[in-house]
Formats: structure tokens, C-alpha cells, sequence
């Protein structure tokens, strides 16, 4: 993949490269990590094989947070979104399952907030209440583990400018908006095909 520079900054870059390959990010130079992964739930996507087993995605996994983890900053913190759990293909423990990985790379846990997005369209297990010996619990949210690689306290003294109701806002741990549509998500990948094609 040829690399894509979509914005460039003092402060900011933006790049389309793949994260396991890329050397256009110093190590130790992040201060924040914003991402949510593939899910593994068989989205097609043009670059990523989405349905691999549950065992080689936490390895492909294992790789990409290592990559973010040598990115950041001692004080440099990470948010990653990800299913609580999964059950196509076979109930997995994903958000315990990352949290263990990421411990082992060597990130600190510092909190996970809830995400209430409120798509009931993932009740789906209607058929197990006409087979109740063995039902399906759906928990119809995200998380958004929040991570950190050395120390948590910010070493950079700056003054916040945000209001207090926001502060209050943002540092509850239940969150509640709606996620992403699809239909978005196909536009935004329709948009990047152009880009590279042109």
C-alpha cells in the first residue's frame, strides 16, 4: 500500500499506511491512541481478513498493540474500543481477553468505560426463548478500555479547556450515543477506494 499523507501539521499527521508495517511513527512520540480494531465478526473489509480464527486474532491483535505500545509516550495513554464479548462462531471473552494482552505487553489498566449505543439490533436470541435449556445473554454494548503505557499523570502541565459540566460528562463511565451506521461506514470506504485509485 502506497502511503497516503491525508494531513500534515506541526503537531499532527495523517497517514494510511498499515500499523504493522509502517515506519512513518517514532517510537515513544504518541500522547494519545484512539482506535477500535477489526471485531472478527466476518465485515468485509479490503485490506483485512475479518473471519480468522479466535486464536490467530489475538495474535494479529498481540502484534498491532505492541506496535502502539512502543509509539507512545512514557505518559501516553490508549483508548481502545471493543466488543464486551462476542458470540458468532462461538462465545469469546473478547474485552477480558485484550485486557489480559495488553497487560502482558506491558500497558497499565486504568479504567473501562461503558458504551451504551444503543443498537438493539443486536437482539438477536429470540430463538433461544423457544429453547430455553441453553440461552444466549446479549449485552448490547462497547467498551473503551482506557489504558496507559509508565505513568498516568500528564508530565506536561497545561490548562484544561473544557467546562466543568463537560469534565462531568466525559469522565462518567456510561456512555450513552449512537454508534456509526453502516451506511456511513460504506460511503467512508466507497471514498477511500477514490482516493487510491486516483
Amino acid at each position: 500500500m502506497k502511503e497516503e499523507i491525508f494531513f500534515n501539521h506541526e503537531k499532527l499527521k495523517i497517514i494510511c499506511e498499515d500499523a504493522l508495517s509502517t515506519d512513518k511513527i517514532p517510537d515513544e512520540s504518541v500522547d494519545l491512541i484512539v482506535t477500535s480494531p477489526p471485531y472478527n465478526v466476518d465485515i468485509k473489509y479490503n485490506s483485512h481478513d475479518d473471519k480468522i480464527t479466535y486464536e490467530k486474532y489475538l495474535e494479529f491483535s498481540h502484534k498491532w498493540l505492541s506496535k502502539c505500545f512502543k509509539w507512545l509516550k512514557d505518559d501516553g495513554r490508549l483508548c481502545l474500543n471493543i466488543p464486551l464479548d462476542k458470540n458468532k462462531d462461538g462465545q469469546q471473552s473478547v474485552g477480558a481477553d485484550f485486557t489480559t494482552i495488553a497487560k502482558k505487553i506491558g500497558y497499565k489498566y486504568h479504567s473501562t468505560i461503558i458504551w451504551n449505543e444503543g443498537n438493539i439490533s443486536r437482539r438477536t436470541a429470540w430463538g433461544s426463548w423457544l429453547s430455553a435449556s441453553a440461552p444466549y445473554v446479549i449485552a448490547p454494548v462497547e467498551l473503551i478500555l482506557v489504558l496507559y503505557k509508565k505513568d498516568w499523570k500528564k508530565n506536561e502541565k497545561k490548562e484544561s479547556d473544557i467546562t466543568r459540566q463537560e469534565f462531568m460528562d466525559w469522565t462518567n463511565g456510561l456512555w450513552a450515543f449512537p454508534g456509526q451506521s453502516k451506511k456511513i461506514v460504506n460511503l467512508n470506504e466507497s471514498f477511500q477506494n477514490e482516493i487510491k485509485a486516483a
